[in-house]
């Protein structure tokens, strides 16, 4: 292999690898770091700029001509296991070649990160235990179960069908209220506060602001900014919603 598909190759497999945390919900700054790394492993001196729409790496090569590669980025999830599995293979770099190093990135981006039914069944107890968590009693609880379930299939139906995070969550506002202002007028629960505030906590943006922070202090005031507003956003989005459903039904 000629010295420049090499420099090419070398970029592209460690932009994938950047690609794939963020996608992950990694921060900015472990994102650059990674890339330098791969690129480092393969005695490449490499540049790298992220944010959470994009992956940008740019390196030079023999000639002086700078060689770059971009990447959008157009969903972002949390995958925990993925950062953790990727973190891994950073840490120990240095006993992967080239293609090792790219079968192994494929493998774990194809990974699938759970089956239907068991992220359903995280989503019900998740927000019934939130409902526990807030002083709810069982009934409270169990309302608020089946409201998580009903959250994770108008998640899924939305990003089959592409629909903006704003409106995700403005609409998930709006529903959860309905329903559990609706169970409570047929005398099932004393108080819809617990179930609507539980089911409400699967659409809180926890990790997105936790990044935030963590990019903020690090330096990264782009990317930390982002995650920021996005926050914000999605906060907004849910009180705007759960305000049209309170208005309606009250």
């Amino acid at each position: 292999m000629n010295h420049e598909k090499k420099v090419m190759r070398i970029i592209s497999t460690a932009n994938f690898l950047g690609k794939v945390l963020l996608m992950s919900g990694a921060e900015t700054y472990r994102v650059e770091q990674s890339i330098s790394e791969v690129c480092k492993r393969f005695g490449l001196k490499a540049e790298s700029f992220v944010t959470t729409t994009c992956v940008l790496t740019s390196a030079k090569k023999r000639n002086g001509e700078i060689i770059t590669e971009l990447n959008r980025i157009y969903s972002l999830s949390n995958n925990l296991n993925k950062i953790h599995k990727i973190h891994t293979i950073v840490l120990n770099i240095n006993k992967y070649d080239l293609e090792s190093l790219e079968a192994e990135i494929k493998k774990i981006h194809s990974e699938s990160i759970y089956r239907n039914y068991i992220t359903l069944i995280s989503y019900f107890f998740a927000a019934a235990f939130f409902a526990l968590l807030f002083k709810g009693n069982i009934l409270d609880a169990i309302v608020a179960g089946f409201g998580g379930a009903f959250i994770f299939y108008m998640m899924k139906f939305a990003n089959k069908i592409k629909v903006n995070n704003f409106f995700i969550n403005t609409l998930g506002g709006f529903i959860v209220t309905i329903f559990a202002a609706l169970v409570r007028k047929f005398n099932i629960i004393e108080n819809a506060s617990y179930s609507t505030i539980a089911i409400l906590m699967l659409l809180v943006p926890g990790l997105a602001l936790t990044n935030a922070i963590r990019d903020l202090i690090n330096g990264d005031f782009i990317a930390g900014n982002s995650r920021l507003v996005e926050a914000f956003l999605i906060g907004g989005a849910l009180a705007i919603g759960t305000g049209f459903g309170l208005a309606l039904v009250y």
